[in-house]
């Protein structure tokens, strides 16, 4: 059972669900998810009971039917790999132009909507970037770890991604923030209308895909 003095990363790696109730209540749960429930909630309109009571009837789920933190390192990274990096590459691919759109479309009587394409551009060639990295030279470099060789930097290594982690999640907040969470006003068109659904979607994933690496994959070492 969970309770208010569980660590919220660790109930997100045990019950994936929990994240859907974390994020309804605007709790970070990767990078800053290593804090127990009652501090995570400290300044937020929500009872930790409250919390407590729908985290403890979720029913029990487990990604695609798998434990992932008991996966070893290989297998972890080619989860992420297949689960994350390729559906966000193919993702930011089909709705920049949708992004680039509305900001012109819209951008002259909306001036918000160019601020949101600059931090989405920023969000997306960040991301891009930090999946290169991972995929060429940080993931193999932490396999080599968890076959017993010895690597210089290990701890260097983690520590940059982690902050390429929280520099993300800033901009993902922004973006939130700018949207209104996400919330088309009553003018919106389809078009801008899909694109907040497209965003919001992209904010889910990031989270799961940030959490997975900090608070599962980077604990092994």
């Amino acid at each position: 059972m969970v309770t208010k003095d569980s660590i919220v990363a660790n109930v997100v790696t045990d019950f994936p669900l929990s994240s859907d109730v974390f994020r309804k209540y605007g709790i970070d749960f990767c990078c800053g998810g290593n804090i127990s429930i009652k501090n995570a909630v400290k300044n937020k309109k929500v009872n930790v009971d409250t919390i407590i009571e729908e985290i403890n009837h979720l029913p029990v789920h487990s990604t695609g039917n798998i434990n992932i933190k008991y996966l070893d390192v290989p297998s972890l990274i080619q989860y992420i790999q297949s689960r994350y990096h390729e559906t966000m590459r193919e993702e930011f691919k089909n709705l920049s132009p949708y992004v680039t759109k509305i900001a012109k479309v819209h951008g002259p009587n909306h001036p918000y909507l160019l601020q949101l394409q600059e931090l989405y551009r920023q969000y997306r060639d960040g991301m891009l970037e930090h999946m290169d990295k991972e995929d060429n030279h940080d993931f193999p470099l932490l396999i080599k770890i968890a076959r017993g060789e010895q690597v210089k930097n290990a701890h260097q290594v983690i520590e940059s991604l982690v902050e390429d982690h929280t520099q993300t999640g800033h901009l993902l907040e922004e973006m939130s923030d700018l949207t209104n969470q996400y919330q088309p006003p009553s003018e919106a068109c389809n078009t801008w209308r899909l694109v907040y659904t497209r965003l919001e979607h992209l904010e889910r994933e990031t989270h799961e895909h940030v959490h997975l690496e900090n608070h599962v994959l980077f604990n092994k070492f």
